[in-house]
């Protein structure tokens, strides 16, 4: 009789950033999962955990929160198609630019949503990711309507972006982070001059891209330039044409 797998469960808030990471984690070693979208106005869903954070994995009778420890939960119960390097100094490094991730690059997607450098879009881009998370939980038709204004605003988002250096533009905030892109992609050709997609670039490559397939109108974005947009196509090659958590149908683009 062969053995029963688990089944994987993911929740959280479709249009995460933490939980888009997870979904490339799971999408890059083929396991089926399914998505729980939480309510961001109640959380019922992960009421069970006793606590707000997303995303949750939960694995079998086992739950464990926060993105990057999931991706070596997962090396560690399913180690097929590692995201992570056998040799310590490569597993250093990548846990390194993971950080970097963590605190540099998802921190500069919410500034935006904090400072508008154009109003138009940024109320645009708010609009499609409130249609995203009503689309898995329908949430009032006020509460879509406000969603730019709420995200803004919101503590948690406000309280990341202030750790920031504020004092620099976004322009030149964007153009640092593609310098510290390309240096931590080095002889490439994936980051830390990996041979193989590892969790940093899972991490790295739903962040770089989600902007770009839902359609998102963004300036001075790390995609301009040609070494992040060469590396965006090999990671590509190894996961399904949606990457994300929203469903096809939300997606303006499959492919840069």
């Amino acid at each position: 009789m062969s053995e029963v797998k688990p089944s994987i469960q993911l929740f959280s808030y479709p249009t995460s950033p933490y939980a888009q990471k997870v979904g490339c984690y799971l999408k890059y070693k083929q396991l089926d999962y399914k998505f729980v979208a939480v309510n961001p106005l109640n959380n019922a869903e992960i009421r069970f955990t006793r606590q707000r954070q997303v995303p949750v994995l939960q694995i079998g009778e086992q739950w464990r929160k926060d993105s990057s420890e999931l991706g070596l939960w997962l090396d560690e119960l399913y180690p097929q198609k590692p995201i992570m390097p056998v040799e310590q100094a490569d597993r250093a490094k990548v846990l390194l630019i993971d950080r970097w991730i963590s605190d540099s690059l998802i921190p500069t997607i919410f500034r935006r949503a904090v400072e508008w450098e154009n109003s138009v879009d940024s109320i645009l881009n708010g609009w499609k990711l409130s249609r995203a998370v009503s689309d898995a939980t329908p949430l009032p038709r006020y509460v879509r309507l406000m969603w730019p204004w709420g995200i803004k605003r919101a503590p948690f988002i406000v309280n990341m972006v202030k750790a920031l250096d504020l004092t620099e533009s976004i322009p030149a905030m964007t153009a640092r982070l593609q310098r510290e892109f390309v240096e931590h992609l080095g002889s490439g050709p994936y980051l830390g001059g990996q041979s193989e997609p590892s969790l940093a670039d899972l991490s790295a490559y739903p962040i770089v891209v989600s902007g770009h397939l839902m359609g998102m109108r963004v300036k001075n974005s790390l995609l301009d330039h040609p070494a992040i947009v060469d590396w965006s196509r090999r990671v590509q090659s190894h996961l399904p044409d949606n990457p994300l958590l929203v469903p096809d149908r939300l997606l303006m683009r499959t492919h840069l």
